[in-house]
């Protein structure tokens, strides 16, 4: 072990492996099982993807911040880009589109096109539209609070035509947190 770093300080700075597709569409295969399972209970599906999705997008930033040494994002446009470029790459291995809503201020949308969350998880059809990409809405908005720029965040699928769709995350700033930005 190199002198002056702990082994934490080693393992968090190595180089990142991939997981294989396969591997993880198993894992979030039984995630998603687990929220139909609690479904029966009266908890909604998409509720429960999402907060599991909250808790990973909190422990990201940690991560992410401590990996790569960047400076701390001051400002909504600054925090969305690198959601969409950086944090996307990281998970999904491409980036994504970053569109700003012409009617409101506190919107924002981050489009993909290729949405794997979606791709291989069949859900019932007596489930209804279960869109699985809710825990990708997750991560954003726990990305996104752990920054303090609280905002609620939802996931959208928008059909193109009968065989293509894009997911669009949807994120609604909080008043406070743009009015904090306008004062600066």
């Amino acid at each position: 072990m190199e002198k002056g770093k702990g082994g934490v300080d080693k393992e968090l700075n190595r180089v990142r492996q991939e997981v294989s597709l396969s591997a993880f569409s198993i894992l979030y295969s039984e995630m998603v099982q687990y929220c139909l399972y609690k479904s029966k209970r009266g908890y909604r599906i998409e509720d429960c993807i999402h907060e599991m999705g909250l808790r990973v997008g909190y422990k990201l930033n940690e991560y992410l911040s401590y990996r790569n040494k960047t400076k701390r994002s001051i400002n909504i446009l600054s925090i969305l880009t690198f959601i969409s470029k950086h944090v996307w790459k990281y998970l999904f291995q491409h980036s994504s589109d970053l569109l700003k809503s012409q009617d409101n201020i506190y919107e924002y949308m981050i489009c993909d096109k290729n949405m794997i969350l979606n791709k291989y998880i069949n859900v019932p059809k007596d489930y209804g539209n279960i869109n699985c990409a809710s825990f990708a809405a997750g991560i954003v908005e726990g990305f996104l609070c752990s920054s303090e720029f609280q905002a609620e965040v939802t996931a959208h699928t928008v059909s193109e035509s009968d065989t293509e769709s894009n997911t669009t995350i949807f994120i609604k700033f909080y008043p406070e947190v743009v009015e904090r930005e306008s004062a600066h």
